[in-house]
């Protein structure tokens, strides 16, 4: 007979339904913070100077960083063995399609010229390709602190040990993810891509969207999706060709003989020196697909109370 006294691990507690105000108050700060530095362009200038001249020191690092910022990179490592907690994905997507339309209409209404436009060449420290144009706000640092948000209402939603095993949603685990988030941000600067005006201003967005996406409406029904065989077996298919599209390095390309074509090469984030991250990320999404896919054949998963 079933133990009645234990709870499924995916009933939603009752913080599920309430809004994180420490979140959502955080990200209005950064915003506001953002624009205020956006403002003084004297301080934003020294603040990019103090951060950009650690670039040359470890360019591989805050090579990593910056495409670990990615949208592509955020969603692999975050849903590739979420299969369980099909909300995480479901707030991701809402995260990045919402996010990616509000940082573009902001580059377009409110153009900010990249420091690599602004200060010149031999006034910065650049790693990568150089980027010239829409530097306000850092879509990598929105990325990073939305998914900090999602997982700290993960953890308001199942507790300390999550539903994958706790390791993101633990003490340590969000930590982790806060410092990664963190140095996302500090890699825009060190890499000479944005402002620190943007990075604040991306940041508290990312927050504000991650705070929000709980009670989004289309995040519901995503999950409802995502925790049925057809969702499972869609986000097996994503995964795959996020694998593919992230393996895009200048080696990979050379060696397939892709990179005579101007589509792969518009793959290519910019950052050779991180390619062997790109390559494990990739990897990554090959298991997630793997385990998606057969989450799919198990059958529904309980979310008939969603």
């Amino acid at each position: 007979m079933p133990d009645a006294s234990r709870t499924p691990p995916t009933s939603p507690s009752p913080q599920a339904v309430t809004w994180d105000w420490r979140v959502l108050a955080a990200g209005a700060l950064a915003i506001a913070a953002g624009l205020g530095l956006h403002s003084d362009a004297a301080c934003n200038e020294a603040l990019f100077h103090a951060v950009n001249r650690f670039g040359p020191d470890a360019p591989a690092t805050w090579s990593a960083l910056s495409v670990a910022g990615l949208a592509l990179s955020a969603f692999i490592y975050l849903t590739a063995f979420a299969d369980e907690v099909p909300e995480r994905v479901a707030q991701l997507l809402w995260g990045i399609v919402l996010g990616g339309l509000t940082a573009s209409w902001i580059k377009h209404h409110l153009p900010s010229p990249r420091p690599f436009l602004a200060l010149g060449a031999e006034h910065l420290n650049v790693v990568g390709t150089p980027l010239s144009a829409g530097s306000m706000p850092s879509g990598h640092s929105a990325m990073a602190f939305a998914m900090l948000a999602v997982l700290v209402a993960e953890r308001r939603r199942f507790g300390e040990r999550g539903a994958v095993d706790g390791v993101l949603t633990s003490n340590v685990g969000l930590s982790l993810v806060a410092l990664l988030a963190l140095g996302i941000a500090l890699s825009r600067l060190a890499v000479g891509a944005h402002w620190p005006a943007d990075a604040l201003l991306g940041g508290g967005l990312g927050l504000v969207f991650g705070g929000l996406a709980p009670h989004a409406w289309p995040v519901a029904a995503t999950t409802r999706l995502l925790s049925r065989p057809p969702g499972q077996r869609l986000m097996a298919a994503g995964l795959l060709a996020c694998g593919l599209c992230i393996a895009a390095t200048p080696g990979t390309l050379d060696a397939t003989g892709l990179v005579a074509h101007k589509w792969a090469r518009n793959l290519l984030p910019g950052y050779p020196l991180a390619a062997s991250l790109q390559i494990l990320l990739a990897l990554v999404a090959l298991l997630g697909a793997v385990r998606w896919w057969r989450a799919s054949r198990r059958g529904p998963a309980g979310f008939g109370n969603l």
